[in-house]
């Protein structure tokens, strides 16, 4: 797997290109292909061995093979001709979503409670069924007799809620009939389909490993931001050697995305997957080299490999301008990408935010009956995931307070050099993570946590109160506000909390820094009601709405509701107030909200500090005169990444100031310390 530490520039040539026409994949040529891929630049290229069609770029003894190519193993000879020019190969291959597959084998369907087995053009299989796992097998060994040094397994996770005959076997019986994820059985369903998504996709693994040790094997880990509905779990990033997939999300979902898969890799670095094209779905509509630009710079920023996603004509054809601007962009990136290929530096920060998958449910769909649920299929579509919402517009805050993070989840034990940790709503927590945060309380840190954090085990169990009661100095009382409820404080007065029922809580022995106000009659009640347009503060309860509470040597905030998803001035004014109280790290500078500073330490023991320039305007404007300041350890010399010059080392209050006359769109410096 060495190879994963060498390639920080990767590229993948998207190929669901069918054979219903015989033009289609007729003027494919190796040559010409690996030829793009070097003007590209980049180091690695995926490529395609069976795509989500169904069909096979190489001949297969087991599945349908590209009528087009005639026999030809297309396949074989890119991964040749990559591996004679230096550019590392490796195999992409789709499972579930495989329509040949589906179409031939219709006891290996997926289907949902309705019947449904297949959403427009895609078409699925189950991974409870033996025979389907048996024939994925088959082919990933045929895929592995290729000597590629990787394999990335697309689509490992479930595109509808399978009730299959080998589902319903498998757990036991039906799923329940009504979503409600206060009812522990059905949190037990939940489980149950993560659990057997993990197990296929570490199975699959497992047999990689056995025919090739040598090589990395990665699993698509994008739907980590899409919710519970495609029933992926940290148990796909177990089963995979790095943290990988693509997002369509824009600038705030990049900069999380990132952190996340940084977070769940196991061998660093995670590679964050970009589309050359503004979506997948799009054939034509190219980003500018600018965005392409930031979009990679962004990934490196946080210790990550770049990754470009282009798409094959349909005659198999590829468009050199095209790969001319990704030449461009990756000559740009160059000083940044040697930079962090060198260091492997790891995200830094004394605040970390937590995210907890197990909790990405939406519960706005409890009491919809299982036959009414209406969602897609797709992994790029943006889902309804009120946590992910929280744990976005929390990070966007840091961001903008200039203060560096990075993302703990349920598999992270190391909690070192952290001063603050951030959770968002986080519903269903273990007793292992719930002794983690204690511990980490105790020993002398600050936990912020909101809403329903720690309110149930990870299978739906609930005592009645938060596994956390203790740390949080207040106990819930069984009852919720409706979707319209205000916190109350002496320094912001009413602040609305909007669309979400929160935990109605009473102090135990916690400083109560805020109070709830609800309003006068239910909201939306479509006759009591105080304002036709509006819901107004009408009630003062004396229920606690924000609490302090000090544990052992350390302190934890209790915030009663999901404030801090709302991205309006007035919630953002509460959620920089209590970060400026509570969270410690941040930077003192003269930039903008929109720039992002990371931290990052690395293997030799110096910082790297990036500054990505990412503005919402289609062309970033320049910023003049920059200044920050680095608290850090006493420093012997900084090196400007982008030209290599060492600058003058600046103290002021004991820390580094650095200053740029001109920041266009990324810079880096290298910190020695004495």
């Amino acid at each position: 797997m060495d190879w994963i530490k060498k390639c920080y520039s990767r590229l993948l040539i998207d190929n669901h290109i069918t054979d219903l026409q015989p033009k289609f994949m007729s003027k494919f040529d190796p040559e010409q292909y690996v030829a793009m891929v070097r003007r590209s630049g980049v180091k690695s290229a995926m490529v395609y061995s069976c795509d989500h069609n169904g069909n096979c770029y190489y001949p297969t003894r087991v599945g349908h093979m590209h009528a087009n190519l005639h026999g030809r193993d297309i396949f074989g000879e890119t991964v040749r001709l990559l591996r004679e020019a230096g550019i590392v190969p490796v195999a992409y291959y789709t499972t579930i979503f495989h329509n040949n597959a589906a179409k031939s084998h219709p006891e290996w369907r997926a289907r949902d409670i309705n019947g449904v087995d297949h959403h427009g053009r895609y078409h699925y299989c189950c991974p409870s069924q033996p025979g389907f796992l048996a024939f994925t097998m088959e082919q990933l060994a045929e895929v592995a007799a290729y000597p590629v040094d990787g394999f990335f397994v697309d689509m490992t996770f479930w595109p509808l809620v399978c009730q299959c005959p080998a589902c319903v076997e498998k757990f036991g019986g039906p799923a329940p009939e009504t979503i409600d994820w206060n009812n522990p059985e059905w949190v037990r369903f939940q489980r149950f389909r993560e659990r057997t998504m993990a197990e296929f996709g570490q199975r699959l693994t497992d047999h990689l490993k056995s025919l090739r040790p040598k090589c990395s094997v990665v699993h698509q880990f994008s739907p980590v931001l899409h919710g519970w509905y495609l029933g992926q779990s940290s148990g796909i990033a177990a089963a995979s050697d790095y943290g990988s997939g693509d997002f369509y999300g824009g600038r705030a979902q990049h900069r999380l995305g990132a952190k996340l898969l940084d977070a769940y890799t196991a061998h660093p670095p995670f590679e964050f997957m970009t589309s050359r094209c503004v979506n997948l779905n799009d054939h034509t509509s190219t980003r500018s080299e600018e965005e392409l630009f930031l979009h990679a710079a962004t990934t490196l920023a946080n210790g990550g490999a770049y990754f470009f996603i282009d798409a094959i004509n349909p005659d198999g054809t590829l468009e050199a301008r095209t790969y001319e601007r990704l030449g461009n962009v990756t000559r740009r990136l160059e000083p940044f990408t040697r930079c962090i290929e060198t260091l492997r530096p790891r995200l830094e920060a004394r605040c970390g935010l937590y995210f907890s998958m197990n909790s990405c449910v939406n519960s706005a769909l409890d009491g919809v009956p299982l036959k009414e649920l209406a969602e897609g299929s797709s992994n790029m579509g943006i889902r309804c995931n009120p946590l992910a919402d929280e744990v976005s517009a929390t990070g966007e805050l840091l961001t903008r307070m200039k203060i560096p993070y990075r993302i703990l989840t349920d598999r992270t034990e190391d909690w070192s050099g952290l001063d603050t940790v951030i959770v968002n709503n986080a519903r269903y927590l273990s007793p292992e993570e719930c002794a983690r945060m204690r511990e980490f309380v105790r020993r002398g840190g600050t936990l912020i946590a909101t809403g329903m954090t720690s309110l149930q085990e990870p299978e739906g169990k609930c005592s009645g109160n938060f596994l956390l009661a203790d740390l949080f100095g207040v106990d819930f009382t069984g009852e919720f506000t409706d979707t319209v409820s205000y916190l109350k404080t002496p320094e912001e007065g009413l602040t609305a909390c909007l669309n979400d029922r929160c935990p109605l809580v009473r102090v135990r022995d916690a400083e109560l820094l805020g109070t709830v106000t609800v309003p006068d009659y239910p909201a939306n009640d479509p006759e009591l009601y105080a304002s036709i347009h509006s819901n107004p503060p009408g009630i003062d309860t004396d229920y606690a709405g924000l609490t302090l509470h000090r544990y052992g040597d350390g302190q934890c905030v209790y915030l009663y509701s999901t404030l801090l998803r709302h991205r309006n001035a007035s919630q953002r004014a509460v959620g920089e107030r209590l970060f400026r109280r509570f969270v410690s790290g941040a930077l003192r500078s003269n930039l903008p909200p929109s720039t992002e500073v990371t931290l990052l330490r690395s293997e030799n023991g110096s910082l790297v500090v990036a500054l990505v320039n990412d503005q919402e305007e289609p062309s970033s404007v320049p910023l003049f005169h920059v200044e920050i300041e680095i608290p850090c350890a006493p420093v012997k010399s900084v090196r400007r990444v982008s030209d290599g010059r060492q600058v003058p080392v600046t103290m002021r209050d004991g820390k580094l100031l650095l200053t740029l006359e001109r920041l266009d769109e990324v810079e880096m410096f290298e910190i020695i310390h004495q």
